[in-house]
């Protein structure tokens, strides 16, 4: 079943390295933050690391995004780098996320065509470098900078390819991007990839309840009821267990899961936690406690400087 989707991929590929179908151009220089698999691979964390690094460095970020299993349809701003203006239904959880998590320092567009939600910002002077999110298969735009993350575990393991598998396109398509930022994963040995390469740490930046922090250690000794609706629960999980907290309950929703009153009645325990992007797609439906994840790259100074040589060509 694998075999027409692997064939319509290698068809793709080639109309586009033949010039048969090509990139539209935006005025301003593209990076693009995308993956060979299905979600989990930390593309979200990582866009919000790049929009604060070039926006400390004079620039004004604009992110574009699909904006995932949005309710709206055409483009959408988001942001115009100062907090939402729509709902998380219209954004979609995770541009409503970067919204939220880059106000005074990026803006967000959302949109089917990623150059439609492009000349969008250019028209409206929003910024002067443009974040593709998840944008490694959207080749209809052209990139200056293509950037992969990757699963060192999916990258070792089989790669069985859609609707079967979680491969959106064959290791091989990672010859087309210009880094790797890949999860720092304990015990995992080195990847051999043909690109640079750079390790990704998750780190906590806190615990969080009606927008303010709390001490971790005020939740140690607690009942924790742990949930949540992304690609792969068990790391969040296992973040709160490294943190000293003994989860009684642990519930897993798939990925983007709309939750519901009885979702939540099902919950137990003193402290009922979830992640950022959960917590959008919980507006209004009471109070629950957030974990803050960023990322950090300790040979971050390396990868700008990849990235700007390439924008400045």
């Amino acid at each position: 079943m694998t075999a027409p989707f692997r064939l319509a991929v290698q068809i793709r590929d080639r109309l586009y390295r033949s010039g048969i179908l090509r990139a539209r151009r935006l005025d301003h220089p593209v990076i693009s933050i995308g993956n060979l698999t299905v979600g989990g691979t930390g593309k979200t964390p990582l866009t919000i690391l790049l929009a604060e690094t070039f926006h400390a460095e004079g620039y004004k970020p604009v992110i574009l995004s699909r904006g995932y299993r949005r309710q709206s349809k055409g483009t959408v701003v988001v942001s115009r780098g100062e907090g939402p203006l729509v709902s998380w239904k219209e954004a979609g959880d995770e541009p409503y996320l970067m919204a939220l998590r880059l106000s005074g320092t990026a803006a967000v567009v959302v949109g089917e065509s990623r150059h439609a939600a492009g000349l969008v910002a250019q028209r409206e002077n929003l910024g002067n470098l443009f974040l593709l999110d998840d944008g490694f298969q959207h080749r209809q735009l052209h990139r200056d900078v293509d950037i992969v993350t990757v699963d060192p575990t999916e990258w070792l393991g089989a790669e069985t390819l859609l609707p079967l598998g979680r491969w959106r396109e064959p290791r091989s398509a990672i010859t087309r991007a210009h880094a790797a930022c890949v999860q720092d994963v304990p015990a995992m040995p080195p990847l051999d990839l043909p690109i640079p390469q750079f390790k990704v740490t998750n780190v906590v930046s806190g615990v969080y309840f009606r927008g303010e922090r709390v001490p971790v250690e005020d939740l140690h000794g607690k009942s924790i009821a742990a949930f949540a609706g992304i690609a792969k629960p068990e790391r969040f999980f296992k973040t709160l267990e490294g943190l000293g907290l003994h989860i009684d309950q642990r519930v897993s929703f798939r990925d983007h899961h709309s939750f519901t009153d009885a979702d939540l009645r099902g919950l137990q325990g003193d402290v009922p936690i979830t992640t950022e992007k959960d917590n959008v797609r919980l507006e209004g439906r009471g109070d629950f406690f957030t974990l803050r994840v960023s990322a950090n790259i300790a040979e971050l100074e390396a990868l700008k400087t990849l990235i700007l040589k390439r924008i400045s060509q």
